[in-house]
């Protein structure tokens, strides 16, 4: 990764996700034994017999939910699938969504006000620079609120992005915390000023004054699909296809992936920002991904980003996305150019 990746650094000059995945994940990690001990989950979970769902996961129609998805429903358990629908879909994204209660899962769309959700888009756009600041957020914070609310005993995430991306292993690699939840998923900008206290509930683990509670943790087990199963987007690929998952018939703007990112349109806003910001984008975190995955070599991932990150973001993108939280085109562009890194794009 980059050294204007925010808080990177590196371990004799190597950067720590992939001094992580070397020391750990390729080497000492004995995948057999975590099948066993996802089993063993699996077993534990059944035997609370939960009244209606044994486990929540949340969904976006990826590759990577469908492939939780796949995991939880072969092994027997009963599965209620939570999607965060902020407004924006893709046509193909909601088509892979459909998919997931074809698979045998229920599935809830979750919309949350839209009035609010807008203001705090904009807010989010205009003052952080991150239009995901927010809506990542609920991908985390709604299935867990699922969970408690129902009593419904498991939480299936994905990937423990502290180890998988910043190689942080200071937190239980195996569920998640108060204090990962803090650092990785809780917004530390938005404060509830930002709407009305009676409108807060979707927004109150997001936000610093009202984290989810080590109590509220422990009535339900929230882990991570990528300390059971080696995570690999190729290899969730192959499962999700096997389901009838739709990708692109080209490069995905941004990257030369298909089939990541497809789902919504605001993710490609965000990426482009951190590639303005800090000067790389969605191709330079693929291809990271990749290389220590051995799939492709440093100097093909160079040259992959060279000509996929600096692609400018089109209309398909961006046109819905003013639409939505109501600015023009040129305030757009505004702010873009307002958290430009300019000394930095002049050297890539």
């Amino acid at each position: 990764m980059p050294n204007t990746k925010p808080n990177m650094f590196f371990i004799d000059d190597v950067c720590p996700a992939c001094y992580y995945h070397e020391k750990y994940k390729s080497n000492k990690i004995n995948w057999k034994s975590r099948e066993k001990e996802f089993r063993k989950l699996i077993r534990d979970i059944k035997q609370k017999k939960s009244e209606n769902f044994d486990a929540v996961v949340g969904v976006s129609g990826g590759k990577d939910s469908i492939s939780q998805v796949h995991y939880l429903l072969k092994s027997g358990l009963r599965v209620l699938a939570v999607n965060v629908d902020y407004g924006l879909k893709t046509a193909i994204g909601k088509k892979n969504l459909d998919i997931i209660p074809s698979m045998g899962a229920s599935l809830i769309i979750y919309r949350p006000n839209l009035k609010i959700h807008k203001k705090i888009l904009k807010i989010s756009f205009e003052k952080y620079g991150d239009p995901d600041l927010m809506s990542h957020c609920l991908l985390y914070a709604i299935p867990i609120r699922m969970a408690i609310k129902f009593r419904i005993p498991l939480v299936f995430l994905g990937e423990n992005s502290a180890l998988e991306y910043s190689g942080d292993d200071k937190y239980d690699p195996k569920k998640i915390s108060t204090k990962w939840f803090k650092k990785y998923a809780a917004n530390n900008g938005i404060t509830p000023k930002t709407f009305s206290k009676k409108h807060n509930i979707p927004y109150k683990y997001m936000i610093n004054y009202d984290l989810p509670s080590a109590q509220n943790l422990n009535k339900v087990l929230c882990v991570f699909c990528s300390y059971y199963f080696k995570w690999d987007s190729l290899k969730n690929l192959r499962i999700a296809k096997k389901y009838g998952f739709l990708s692109l018939k080209k490069n995905g703007e941004g990257t030369f992936r298909k089939y990541v990112g497809i789902d919504e349109k605001i993710n490609r806003i965000h990426q482009y920002l951190k590639f303005l910001k800090f000067g790389y984008g969605r191709a330079t975190d693929h291809a990271c991904e990749d290389i220590r995955n051995g799939k492709i070599n440093r100097r093909m991932a160079i040259t992959l980003v060279k000509k996929y990150d600096r692609v400018k973001i089109t209309k398909f993108y961006y046109k819905d996305f003013i639409n939505f939280i109501g600015i023009k085109e040129k305030n757009f562009f505004k702010i873009l150019n307002k958290f430009k890194n300019f000394n930095l794009q002049k050297k890539i």
